[in-house]
C-alpha cells in the first residue's frame, strides 16, 4: 500500500526570506575603520641585506684583491677577519653576557679609515644567535656616530659628502650552510 508524501515535502514555491544586512554592514565598517587606524600606527623597518652571488667568472680587471670583511657571530664572541687577510684577525668576547659591541665599532671605524673605499661586510652568524643581538651588531657596523670622525666621499657629482654609513653593505655568508659554523 502506497502513502501519501506529507506536505511537507512538497514545494509551494520560492519563499522570500529578509536578511537583517544593517549590523553585518556595521561591522564591517568599524572593522575597517580599526584595522586602518592600526597599521597607520604601525612601523616597519627594513635593513636591505643581499644574499652573496656565487660567480665563476673570474675578475681580472681588479689589480687589487678585496678586503673582503668578515664577522663571526658566536654565541660567546666576534671574530672579524678578512679573506685576503689585508687586516689582523680581531676578536672580541662577550662582556657580561653581552657583545662588546663599543669595541666592535671602534675596530670597524679604523679598517674604514684604512680603507676608505670598502663599503661591504659579510656575515656569518651561528644558527644560535638571537634576533636582537644580530640587529644591535647591525647596527653598530652599518653607521657611523655622532662621535666618530667625519669621513668624507666624493660623490658623482665630484663633491665631498660625509658618509653617514660606517659598512653599509651587510651580507649574509652563510645562509645556504643551516649551521652557523658554515660546515
Amino acid at each position: 500500500m502506497l502513502k501519501r508524501p506529507s506536505q511537507r515535502r512538497r514545494s509551494h514555491g520560492t519563499q522570500e526570506v529578509d536578511l537583517p544586512l544593517v549590523p553585518i554592514m556595521d561591522a564591517f565598517v568599524t572593522l575597517i575603520a580599526f584595522l586602518l587606524l592600526a597599521t597607520s600606527m604601525l612601523a616597519v623597518t627594513l635593513i636591505d641585506t643581499p644574499v652573496p652571488i656565487v660567480s665563476s667568472v673570474p675578475d681580472d680587471n681588479k689589480k687589487d684583491k678585496p678586503l673582503a670583511l668578515t664577522l663571526e657571530i658566536a654565541e660567546d664572541s666576534l671574530k672579524l677577519s678578512s679573506a685576503f687577510r689585508k687586516i689582523q684577525p680581531q676578536a672580541f668576547p662577550k662582556i657580561d653576557k653581552n657583545y662588546d659591541l663599543d669595541k666592535l665599532h671602534e675596530a670597524l671605524v679604523a679598517i674604514r679609515k684604512q680603507f676608505p673605499n670598502e663599503k661591504s661586510i659579510t656575515f656569518q652568524p651561528q644558527a644560535e644567535i638571537k634576533y636582537n643581538d644580530l640587529i644591535a651588531i647591525m647596527d653598530a657596523t652599518r653607521l657611523f656616530l655622532k662621535t666618530d670622525e667625519t669621513l668624507f666621499v666624493t660623490g658623482d657629482d665630484g663633491i665631498s659628502k660625509p658618509d653617514p654609513f660606517l659598512f653599509q653593505g651587510v651580507l649574509f655568508g652563510n645562509v645556504m650552510s643551516g649551521s652557523g659554523s658554515g660546515k
